[in-house]
């Protein structure tokens, strides 16, 4: 106990530190450190759960790390070294015996909901059935393009969308496939951590009123490499190919935490209804094993789903839907917040037209005549 005692003293801390940092404060510690040592070697091997379970030194080490700032570490989405912060997170995690039933507990630093309207296309992905409309003067309205132009007008989201589109298209001739499919998803990460959600959000959810729209769209990750493979998995097969990757594993954590339904959010968004942070953990799953994209290019109708399927499923089939129907049937992606259906909606819509026409001015030459893009509008009312 008195050493516990002096590890709180000695890690005087506030509510949570990135785990990278937690890390460093351990290694300052002789005695934190080594029993961190220890417990990376528990870790090691198949027989890791019964070296956790009676093995006395396994335990003892657990118990210094319990008190130190380890235990109470975070990750911070999108930072440099991530992977290695959730494999800091995941050493102390595996240990506890909880810590291996709570595979949906995410490792990330919570988000604070933001109830400001959204300006450019994150507010739902449904965003296309309500409150948008083109001008009858203006029938080949097309936001996904105009999503694109934007982004060919930034040169980081122009060079990144460059690079991982012709990644995503070339042929694996190594391996007699279509593409490499994990240099494919990596270039994609990459373009989603380095390009400004405004952009990149664009072009993801874009809100579409036709088929060539939604096609567009769907059409937006490079799905015939990301997204589609030769044959459907099961969704329970995927989920646990998923979890033996760390990014893969937390990443459907986060969008479990921000998205996933239960019996008390059905209807609504956990996380108290943020459903920025739910479409931003949404985005974060494009480029791993649990891709997620539209499945067709309607308009009107569209379904969400990772490439899985429940068939075969056996005496799991409640299991596979219930988890399928995360993605298929989640109104936290398919509602609109509250705040763009009242009184607040005609103020975020006229915001968003205001960032739509100013987008229109940089896309219009600087020549005499008529506009050579067509630009949509939002209705006010809707």
């Amino acid at each position: 106990k008195g050493t516990a005692n002096a590890f709180i003293l000695t890690f005087a801390q506030p509510e949570w530190v990135d785990c990278i940092q937690a890390s460093e404060m351990c290694n300052q510690n002789p005695h934190c450190s080594s029993r961190y040592r220890v417990m990376r070697q528990c870790l090691v091997g198949k027989e890791k759960e019964t070296m956790l379970d009676n093995n006395k030194e396994c335990q003892a080490a657990l118990e210094v790390l319990l008190v130190s700032p380890l235990y109470d570490c975070r990750c911070k989405r999108g930072m440099k070294k991530e992977l290695q912060c959730l494999q800091t997170y995941w050493t102390i995690h595996m240990g506890l015996n909880e810590g291996r039933k709570q595979m949906d507990l995410s490792p990330y630093e919570p988000i604070a909901p933001n109830r400001q309207p959204d300006e450019f296309g994150l507010a739902a992905i449904s965003s296309g059935r309500t409150g948008f409309h083109c001008p009858d003067t203006e029938k080949n309205c097309n936001p996904c393009l105009v999503a694109t132009k934007a982004c060919n007008l930034n040169g980081i989201c122009k060079r990144q969308r460059s690079t991982y589109i012709t990644t995503c298209s070339k042929l694996d001739t190594n391996k007699g496939e279509s593409c490499n499919r994990k240099r494919c998803h990596k270039a994609l990460r990459a373009f989603l951590d380095r390009v400004p959600p405004d952009l990149s959000h664009g072009l993801l959810f874009c809100p579409c009123q036709t088929e060539g729209c939604a096609e567009r769209r769907r059409q937006t990750i490079v799905p015939e490499c990301s997204y589609i493979d030769k044959e459907k998995p099961n969704c329970l097969e995927l989920r646990m190919t998923c979890r033996q990757d760390y990014l893969c594993r937390y990443r459907l954590a986060d969008y479990m935490n921000n998205c996933g339904k239960t019996s008390h959010t059905m209807g609504t968004c956990p996380n108290k209804d943020n459903h920025q942070a739910c479409l931003a953990s949404f985005v974060r799953l494009i480029g791993t094993e649990m891709t997620p994209n539209y499945v067709d290019s309607s308009s009107s109708n569209w379904t969400i789903s990772p490439w899985c399927t429940c068939k075969g499923s056996g005496n799991q089939e409640e299991e596979c839907l219930n988890f399928l129907q995360h993605f298929t049937n989640n109104t936290c992606l398919s509602e609109q917040p509250l705040h763009l259906h009242t009184s607040e909606s005609v103020s975020a819509s006229r915001s968003l037209r205001s960032k739509i026409k100013s987008l229109s001015n940089r896309l219009t030459p600087p020549t005499k005549g008529p506009n050579v893009y067509t630009v949509c509008t939002f209705a006010e009312n809707s």
